[in-house]
Parts: C-alpha cells; sequence; structure tokens
C-alpha cells in the first residue's frame, strides 16, 4: 500500500511542476526604469518611457551605445497609452522596476490624481519608486540624461536619491502609497522631491556627455514640491528640504555652525555631523487655537573647527551645543511659519496628530483645519548633544595662532 501510494506521488510531481504555460522569454521584454508624464499639445497626457539598454549595463557587452531608449506617446489615458507604447518599441514593456516617476511641472499644477490611481490600480508598479516633479526642465528630458557612473538616467536618479537621504537629507523619500495616504488623510498633505537639469539638455541628452570630466548636462535635486490634495502649489529650496525632514524623523545630516570671528571680523565655522537624531510632532487646540510643537532629540560629532576654543573645556562644547541647537530652531522655525505664511497647508502631518489625541475637537474644525494651521503657534525644541570630537581634542589651528601671536609679539 506504501509502494503503491509512493507511486501515485511519484506520478504527480511532473504534473505539478510543468507550468511555463505564461512565460515569457528576457530577450522578448523591455524593462522599464523611468517614467515621464506631462500636458499633451494635442492630448491631455504626454507619456514617456525610458527602457534600459541591458547590454550597456554590463562591462563585458558594453559598446559605449545608449544605455537607455525613450519613447513618448499621447492620449487621454496613462493605461491605453501604457499598452500602446509597442507602436515603435519592439519588446513588451515590464513595469515592474520602474525607479522614477518625472512629472511635469505644469501638469502637476492642475492635479495628478488622474493618473496616480491608474499606477496603484494596475498591480504591476511596485511602491518602491521616486515621485519627483521636475521644474525649469521638460520632465521627458530628465530620462535622456547621460551620467558616467549610472549608465541609466532613472537607476542614477534612484540611487542620487537614497545617498542623499542617508547622508545629508534631502529627499523625503515619498513612494506611491505615501502620496495616496497624505492625499486621502485628514491633517496633512503631500511632498515630493525636485529636480532640474543644470547645464545644456540637449548635450546631456548625448552619448558624448559622459566623455567629459566636467558634464554638460547634469541632473540635480533642486528642493521640495508642496501639494494640497493633489494639486502642487509652491516648491522650497533645498536647504528647506532637509529642515522639513526634521520634523520627519531625520537621521543624519552635516551642518555648519557660526562659532565666532576672526581678527579681522570674518565668521568662522564649527563643522558638526548628526550621528543620530528622532524627531517628536505633536498639536494640541485649546480655546479655539492650535499650538504646534517639534521635538529634536539626538547625537552629534565634532568633525572640524575654524575657532579657537581649548576643547578639553567643558564650557566650550555647552557653548558649542547651543549654537548648533539655536540653528536648528531657527531653521525649522523658519520653514513651517513659510508653509504657513505662503502656502497655507499642513504637509507635516500636525492635524493628523491632532485627529489621533483629540478627535472630537478635530472633527469639529477638520474642514478649516487649513485655516487652523496658517494661524497656529509654532514651538520648536532641539536638544542635540555633541558626544566625540573625532580623532583628537584641540585643533592644531590654535597652535599655529599661538606660534602666529609670539611672532607678532617679537616684532
Amino acid at each position: 500500500m506504501k509502494w503503491a501510494k509512493s507511486c501515485m506521488l511519484i506520478l504527480l510531481i511532473p504534473f505539478l511542476l510543468s507550468g511555463c504555460w505564461d512565460k515569457i522569454e528576457l530577450n522578448d521584454i523591455g524593462i522599464i526604469t523611468g517614467i515621464a508624464v506631462e500636458k499633451g499639445e494635442k492630448h491631455k497626457y504626454k507619456y514617456t518611457v525610458s527602457s534600459v539598454n541591458a547590454s550597456e549595463l554590463s562591462k563585458t557587452t558594453a559598446m559605449g551605445n545608449t544605455s537607455n531608449i525613450t519613447f513618448s506617446l499621447e492620449g487621454n489615458s496613462i493605461s491605453e497609452l501604457a499598452r500602446k507604447m509597442n507602436v515603435a518599441m519592439s519588446r513588451r514593456l515590464i513595469y515592474s522596476h520602474t525607479r522614477v516617476l518625472i512629472i511635469d511641472k505644469e501638469l502637476a499644477e492642475e492635479g495628478i490624481v488622474g493618473f496616480l490611481d491608474f499606477l496603484e490600480r494596475s498591480g504591476e508598479f511596485r511602491n518602491d519608486f521616486n515621485i519627483l516633479i521636475a521644474e525649469g526642465a521638460k520632465a521627458s528630458d530628465v530620462l535622456r540624461m547621460t551620467y558616467p557612473i549610472h549608465r541609466d538616467p532613472s537607476l542614477k536618479l534612484h540611487s542620487q536619491l537614497d545617498a542623499l537621504l542617508e547622508d545629508w537629507g534631502g529627499d523625503p523619500n515619498v513612494r506611491l502609497t505615501d502620496f495616496i495616504i497624505a492625499i486621502t488623510s485628514k491633517g496633512i498633505n503631500p511632498v515630493c522631491a525636485v529636480v532640474t537639469i543644470k547645464g545644456d539638455p540637449k548635450k546631456g541628452k548625448t552619448v558624448e556627455n559622459n566623455k567629459s570630466n566636467q558634464l554638460d548636462a547634469i541632473l540635480v535635486i533642486n528642493g521640495l514640491a508642496i501639494f494640497k490634495l493633489d494639486k502642487l502649489i509652491g516648491t522650497l529650496p533645498i536647504e528647506d528640504t532637509r529642515n522639513y525632514l526634521w520634523t520627519q524623523d531625520l537621521k543624519r545630516t552635516n551642518i555648519t555652525v557660526e562659532c565666532g570671528e576672526d581678527e579681522n571680523n570674518k565668521k568662522l565655522y564649527n563643522d558638526i555631523q548628526i550621528v543620530s537624531s528622532a524627531s517628536n510632532l505633536s498639536s494640541s487646540f485649546h480655546k479655539g487655537k492650535a499650538d504646534l510643537k517639534v521635538q529634536i532629540t539626538g547625537e552629534a560629532k565634532l568633525l572640524g573647527t575654524q575657532c579657537q576654543e581649548p576643547l578639553k573645556d567643558l564650557k566650550t562644547y555647552k557653548k558649542y551645543e547651543s549654537d548648533m541647537n539655536e540653528l536648528i530652531v531657527e531653521s525649522v522655525t523658519n520653514m513651517i511659519k513659510t508653509v504657513q505664511e505662503e502656502y497655507k497647508t499642513d504637509v507635516f502631518g500636525f492635524g493628523e496628530y491632532l485627529n489621533r489625541k483629540q478627535h472630537k475637537a478635530f472633527e469639529k474644525i477638520a474642514d478649516d483645519w487649513e485655516e487652523y494651521f496658517t494661524n497656529a503657534s509654532v514651538k520648536v525644541e532641539s536638544n542635540l548633544f555633541i558626544r566625540r570630537t573625532g580623532v583628537r581634542n584641540n585643533s592644531f589651528i590654535t597652535e599655529i595662532e599661538e606660534i602666529k601671536k609670539k611672532e607678532r609679539e617679537k616684532e
């Protein structure tokens, strides 16, 4: 009996393993790494895709040709355009490896919910691609800028944003789901990064751009896009992107803090690395007014100093910490007030927090929250501590200054 069951199991195994009814050969697919959406000239949308030329990404097969192929079509539906690209492209397009979605600024100002619904609903797109607004450049041109290290522009942008967030904090790290949740949630509106082209876009499209040690055109992250629901209402500079991230749990960054002046009244600075930090955002509603609060905590280390104060002295640490925290408080407070005064929209999540903590009170003012947010008081607290000073205490600058002082005395 056991032998008969074993034979039946062996006979069933081939049927369980014989799949491949929907197989697609690798030679028959084109991997899409980037998408650009703009306003069309004759139709609602202009849809551009960037398909990677895999042979040019390999060290063994690269011949110095283009690393990606782009093609554009116009239509009134992104879904239809995504299926229609084979009027010119030879392979079946696969969208699961998309790394960036570039949206033209002009289109974003009119509203983008129309095609975001397709991206979320289709199931062909993963939730790991970056959303960016193209400012001062065409969204389709962004997908065509060559770069010698990451040969594919979309892969270059994706890695660039990850590195910028990890090292300095210039990318809000927004994904499709984050964006849609911010649109549909009460008390918060979406943001995303801004990209532009520095240089000549025409020259940046050519392979020759990769053969110069000073590129004719390069993609640059240029700031933070502010939305109200699904419409772009303005942008902030790149410095304020980091200030925004201070309210959203910025992990690491480097800051330059003024520490004094030299004998010629020129400003001197400390170079400080934020090793780890955490942010606690809260809000409250009392007597018809909202109060907003941001608390920042963490540790830092001194990477360099132009000042001469002795680092063995505790007072020096306290002064440098105070200067650092004052700068952070001022920068973050000014950024929040700029958003309040110029854009009058809550992109931080203060309203979302209030909805969780004081739900009944928030429900009464939910429809008018933007007005309450605009008139709310803002308090930012920063408690960062300098724990280390690198591989030495006092700077050699102090020794040099002492030698200079002695020489002046001799004169």
